[in-house]
């Protein structure tokens, strides 16, 4: 999946000479946190965020006083960290993770085109995850060599399961994997008596979402 597949396109934005109350408001009515900067030519500039706003605008003197107009260029982070519409959305919730913010602008030969956030990556992750699915959850510990997985799927094709999503991760012992899959449409009683016959496969836990079985 790509960040252009869950991105918001063509987000609210602002210049670095607009005024930061406004720019307030603006994520106030939207109810957003985050506005990409651009120029004229909606070239990416920078970022700014409601809290920054908010922080700015409790702590900055009055317009008056200065004699001048507070502007978003005295706000902003710059330059903004921004990823491409065709890069993996995995790698840009590293991105995330790595340099502790909630979201990067999408931009497109520098241009903005969008916005990609972390409640964006976070539907997407629950979708694949089979979090939206009512579905029963198997998570098994088998060895960590070449079968295994098939061993699990023929299992869920011969009880004519409808398997949604598969998650392999580290097991808990040594040169082990752990199988965690969302399954619907399967009796789970049957699905866990075979499972557990199964030799060098260990059952860690079913749970089923309310009207999956």
């Amino acid at each position: 999946m790509l960040v252009c597949d869950c991105m918001t396109p063509n987000p609210i934005k602002v210049h670095p000479e607009s005024d930061p109350l406004a720019a307030l408001g603006l994520c106030k009515s939207a109810r957003i946190r985050r506005l990409p900067v651009v120029d004229a030519g909606d070239h990416i500039v920078g970022i700014v965020t409601r809290n920054m706003l908010e922080q700015f605008l409790a702590k900055a003197p009055s317009p008056g006083v200065m004699k001048r107009q507070h502007s978003i260029e005295q706000v902003m982070v710059s330059p903004a960290l921004t990823v491409a519409p065709d890069y993996p959305l995995e790698e840009a919730a590293r991105l995330m993770v790595t340099h502790k913010i909630g979201s990067l602008p999408v931009a497109e030969e520098g241009r903005l085109i969008g916005i990609i956030t972390e409640t964006d990556i976070f539907k997407q992750f629950v979708e694949i995850l089979g979090g939206q699915a009512q579905a029963t959850r198997l998570t098994v510990e088998v060895p960590d060599t070449p079968g295994e997985l098939a061993k699990v799927v023929n299992v869920i094709a011969a009880l004519r399961g409808n398997l949604c999503s598969v998650i392999l991760t580290p097991g808990i012992e040594p040169l082990t994997r752990s199988i965690t899959l969302w399954i619907q449409d399967i009796d789970r009683d049957k699905l866990t008596n075979i499972i557990q016959a199964l030799p060098n496969m260990r059952l860690v836990r079913v749970w089923s979402t309310p009207g999956a079985e």
